[in-house]
Order: structure tokens, then C-alpha cells, then sequence
């Protein structure tokens, strides 16, 4: 046993490889996979286990934005060096070594443009289903602005933006991130796509920045009658496309300069505190009682699977789904879950799906 664990203290001093730090402008979005290769002794499995880690990593990733078939697609199209260029660094969270086996669990860190580059292009279809919601993340501000008819997002005049990065400072928590407007932002939006936009297309946005929420701001300032902001706030999921009307209007001794400072601190904090509220139904979601039942999955197609799955794993109390069989009219999993069946059964119909309940399993469709 000696050298065995002699071996596992030297791998961790030689694989622990830490992220490489980005330089100004780089945008890095971090993946976990976990391994499990066995090969001719422990380096050649750690060797083979890193390079199956990048690709289950991207996979992963992959995931959150689109099907698994179309994810499977993007990585049938790539070789292992195409995916090791995409890699920043590497972090090793857990290992286990034997004498020809290694086990771990990988932190890969990509270049969140290349992913970008990877959606631009195509390769990676319009995202459907959801996010795992489990983990409330930051939001990704887009400020649009228009005043005498002129309509700027990127633009140096626009001056919305630098209130927003100002807002963004002031929230301590970092939780408003503001695009840097370059080149990348701007291929994939731009002034006259603001409106229409949807996750779809700003799903390079999200890898780009690490953030789970996007909010579009479209902001028009009037000065006659009164000085009055007017602004669309549109919070844009993979899920839900929320949108609020809001209207500051000015006070007497108030500038437009002040007015817009007002406006987006207040937004900010409606942010901070949907956060917060959310934050909170998560962790009492994620506290609950573990639990698990059957639940058949009535379907037509391969689309509409993905779509009912899509939809369960976006419930936050849904720690995974085991997959027993699936055929071309139903799919027969496990579901375990936290908190009470009631409480499943109100997130399953939330999401527009309609459910009929058995003494021994649950039975779900499209609504």
C-alpha cells in the first residue's frame, strides 16, 4: 500500500493544476465532470482520464444550452486537441488512485468566447427546455436607450451604460455584471435586435459571462412635458421571458443624469431583492426530506421527451432523474426529489404539464 499512496501524493502535487488567470477581456466559464478510467497503470489512466474530463466537461456545458442529441453532435464534430484548446485550466476537486485506476472530480475552465464561437456558429441549435434554477446566479444587464428618436445600445452616447456600471459597483455582491460592448457583444446584439431578442439568441451572452438571468433594459427618456423614464425590463431564462413597465418620472430639482441614477439603483435592488427571495425558495426547496417515486413520461416524439425533460430539471427540488427505459411512446425514470409529493406535484403543473397520480407511480404529459 506504500507505494500506491506514496504515487497518489505525487499525482496530486504534479494534476492539481490551477486555472490559469484570465488577461483583460477574457471571459472564463468553469464545468465540472467527474472520472472514472482504468488503463495500463495510474499515469496512463490519469492521462486518459483528463482528456475524457475536457470532453464530459464541454459536454456539460454543452447542456445547459441545448438537447443531448445536439450537444452529442458538437462533440462528434471536435477531436480532443480542438477541445484542449479551448481549455484554461484544470482543477482537480476529489481523486482516488490504484495501481491502473483514477478516479476524480474535475473544475475545467474554457475560454467563454471560443464557447461563444461555438453557438455563433451554428453548432449548437436553439436552446429548449431549462436551466437548473437550483443555483441562483448573477444578472447580465443589457441598458438600451432612447431619446429624440435615436436609438443606441453600444454606442459611446449612450448614457445608460455608465450607470449601469456605476450601479454595478455599487452592489457589493458583484450580482450585476454590465458587457463589455465589444466586437463579441456586439455580433450578438445590437440596437435593432434589442427588442426581439430572446435566450436563444443571447445564449452566448450567458456562457460568456457565467450568468444565469439576463435583463434587458429598453429605457426611453422624455423631456417635454415632463422630464420622464420610461423603461421595458424584460429578465430573459431559457424558461421565462418576464416582463415589467416601469416609469420614473422626475422631480423638480432632479437632472436627467439623476434621474437615470435613480432608475437603475431602483431596478438594481428589485434585482437583488428577486435574488434574494429566490435564493431563499431554493434553500428551503434543497432542505426538504429526500424522496423518490416512479414517473412514466408519456410522450410522441423524441422533441416532446426532451422537452418534458427539459421542464423537470428545471425544478430545483429535483436532485436527479434515473432513467430505467425509454421506448418511442414513454420513458420510465426514478425521480429523486426534496420536500413533500404535494409539493412536486404543484412544480410539475407549474410548468405546464399535466400529471395524473397512481397508488404506485405518476404519470406525465404535455398539457
Amino acid at each position: 500500500m506504500r507505494p500506491i499512496k506514496i504515487l497518489s501524493f505525487l499525482f496530486c502535487l504534479t494534476w492539481a493544476v490551477i486555472a490559469v488567470p484570465a488577461w483583460a477581456g477574457e471571459a472564463l466559464v468553469n464545468s465540472e465532470a467527474s472520472v472514472d478510467v482504468t488503463g495500463k497503470d495510474a499515469a496512463d489512466a490519469r492521462a486518459q482520464a483528463m482528456a475524457k474530463g475536457e470532453a464530459d466537461a464541454l459536454a456539460n456545458l454543452l447542456n445547459k444550452l441545448t438537447t443531448p442529441e445536439q450537444t452529442q453532435s458538437v462533440i462528434d464534430s471536435m477531436d480532443a486537441n480542438k477541445i484542449s484548446s479551448m481549455v484554461r485550466g484544470t482543477e482537480v476537486l476529489e481523486e482516488k488512485i490504484s495501481s491502473n485506476r483514477y478516479r476524480a472530480r474535475l473544475m475545467v475552465t474554457f475560454d467563454g468566447d471560443q464557447i461563444s464561437g461555438l453557438i455563433g456558429k451554428g453548432a449548437v441549435a436553439t436552446p429548449e427546455g431549462g436551466v437548473d434554477q437550483a443555483t441562483v446566479g448573477s444578472f447580465l444587464v443589457i441598458p438600451g436607450y432612447e431619446e429624440d428618436g435615436s436609438v443606441m445600445l453600444w454606442e459611446e452616447a449612450n448614457p445608460w451604460i455608465p450607470v449601469w456600471r456605476a450601479a454595478g459597483l455599487e452592489v457589493a455582491s458583484g450580482d450585476i455584471v454590465v458587457p463589455y460592448g465589444d466586437n463579441a457583444d456586439i455580433s450578438a446584439i445590437d440596437a435593432k435586435t434589442l427588442a426581439s431578442a430572446n435566450y436563444a439568441s443571447l445564449a452566448p451572452l450567458t456562457i460568456r459571462y457565467g450568468v444565469s438571468d439576463i435583463v434587458v433594459l429598453q429605457a426611453k427618456f422624455t423631456h417635454a412635458p415632463d422630464m420622464v423614464l420610461s423603461v421595458v425590463k424584460r429578465r430573459i431564462t431559457r424558461t421565462q421571458n418576464e416582463v415589467n413597465l416601469l416609469t420614473y418620472r422626475a422631480d423638480p430639482q432632479e437632472t436627467k443624469e439623476l434621474l437615470l441614477a435613480r432608475a437603475a439603483r431602483d431596478i438594481a435592488d428589485s434585482l437583488q431583492h428577486k435574488k434574494t427571495e429566490e435564493l431563499e425558495t431554493v434553500k428551503m426547496v434543497h432542505g426538504g426530506e429526500r424522496n423518490d417515486l416512479m414517473l412514466l413520461a408519456s410522450i410522441t416524439t423524441l422533441h416532446s421527451w426532451t422537452e418534458v425533460r427539459a421542464k423537470l430539471a428545471t425544478l430545483p427540488m429535483i436532485d436527479r432523474l434515473e432513467l430505467l427505459a425509454i421506448s418511442p411512446q414513454q420513458v420510465d425514470m426514478i425521480v429523486h426529489y426534496r420536500g413533500s409529493p404535494d409539493s412536486l406535484a404543484n412544480a410539475i403543473t407549474a410548468q405546464n404539464l399535466r400529471l395524473v397520480k397512481n397508488p404506485n407511480y405518476w404519470v406525465v404529459s404535455h398539457d
